[in-house]
């Protein structure tokens, strides 16, 4: 299998966000105490993310929308480079503080699913990102040297059952 280097995915924003909407995101929240977290007071879609919507300035009068964190996100720190996305440090999906929000690649992200969140940069056994690969005709991202680590002790694993079984 022949493992290809690993290069974030870049997904297609079809609208910047508008500095008006970006404004109002940040100054649309309540502040929960005991976090810090400024929940937003737009409504919340049924992925747990507030949202904010406008009018299209193109003539069009078409609409178009992104979540409140992303939107504040691009009032204090520009736009959303392509590849990266916001994440939420505090792990609550309506709060719109920028201090608790952070810039990483989808890879990145996605990694912080299902209560698993390892060190920025490393693989979840500490290898460092440099040797993630494509599998799988790139549909899955792994880390070369645990794929390796995996196929010895599989080889070792079949080696002795082989001999168990002749035995």
């Amino acid at each position: 299998m022949d493992a290809t280097p690993f290069v974030a995915p870049v997904p297609s924003s079809a609208h910047a966000i508008p500095e008006r909407v970006a404004e109002r995101a940040i100054s649309r929240y309540v502040v929960e105490l005991a976090t810090r977290c400024h929940i937003s007071t737009y409504s919340v879609a049924s992925h747990g993310y507030a949202q904010i919507g406008w009018n299209l300035s193109d003539g069009s009068g078409k609409n178009a929308g992104t979540t409140a964190h992303r939107a504040a996100w691009t009032a204090v720190h520009g736009p959303i480079p392509a590849g990266m996305t916001i994440d939420h440090t505090c792990k609550n999906r309506r709060c719109v503080n920028v201090n608790h929000l952070r810039m990483l690649t989808n890879h990145e992200n996605s990694r912080r699913t299902a209560g698993r969140d390892w060190p920025l940069g490393q693989c979840v056994n500490g290898h460092d990102n440099k040797h993630l690969t494509y599998t799988d005709g790139g549909r899955r991202v792994k880390c070369g040297i645990c794929m390796k680590e995996w196929s010895r002790r599989n080889r070792e694993k079949r080696r002795n059952a082989a001999i168990a079984q002749a035995a």
